[in-house]
């Protein structure tokens, strides 16, 4: 089940949303490894399905999941990041038992066989839940990112870190993954 259907059942309960209304969970991702942007979104949507806001701070490795290239010849600097960074979702290697990605591999053969979605799909189930998506600014320019391969959604900001501490000031919880 994903958290899309479970957003409307938790959420018919008007003690839940009282309850949700005042709740917001910020999370900070640091690492650019599959299995912990897979935990952070996997977190990101529970929290979104339970009512609550939720942030999602992506800075230094963790922005290379988020990199969608556009059509314009790249810089020598962006054809080097992107052959160790690769860019996109599907391109995160496992935090440990990689082995050149056939440990990646063998996990989403085993996703797929117990019906586990897919990382692309929980970001793009949390974005449709209300996700606000914040991009740090200095790990795009120290990484040679160009904010125009980050479509932005109307959730989603190009910000540095004191922007984002000033919303974590809202948040009950802060997780760093």
């Amino acid at each position: 089940m994903n958290a899309l259907a479970l957003r409307t059942p938790l959420g018919n309960t008007e003690a839940h949303q009282g309850a949700a209304a005042k709740q917001a969970l910020s999370i900070v991702c640091f690492s650019g490894e599959w299995d912990k942007l897979f935990a952070a979104f996997t977190i990101a949507n529970g929290a979104l399905a339970m009512g609550k806001d939720v942030h999602v701070f992506i800075t230094f490795w963790a922005t290379a999941a988020f990199d969608a290239p556009q059509g314009s010849k790249p810089s020598l600097m962006e054809r080097v990041r992107r052959w160790f960074l690769r860019p996109g979702p599907d391109a995160a290697p496992l935090s440990k038992l990689n082995f050149f990605g056939f440990g990646r591999a063998l996990v989403s053969m085993f996703m797929k066989k117990h019906g586990v979605e897919s990382l692309p799909t929980l970001i793009d189930e949390a974005k449709q839940l209300g996700v606000h998506l914040y991009y740090c600014d200095m790990s795009m320019r120290l990484l040679g990112y160009q904010p125009k391969n980050f479509p932005l959604g109307e959730r989603d900001t190009l910000c540095g870190v004191a922007t984002f501490l000033r919303v974590t000031e809202k948040c009950q919880q802060t997780l760093f993954i």
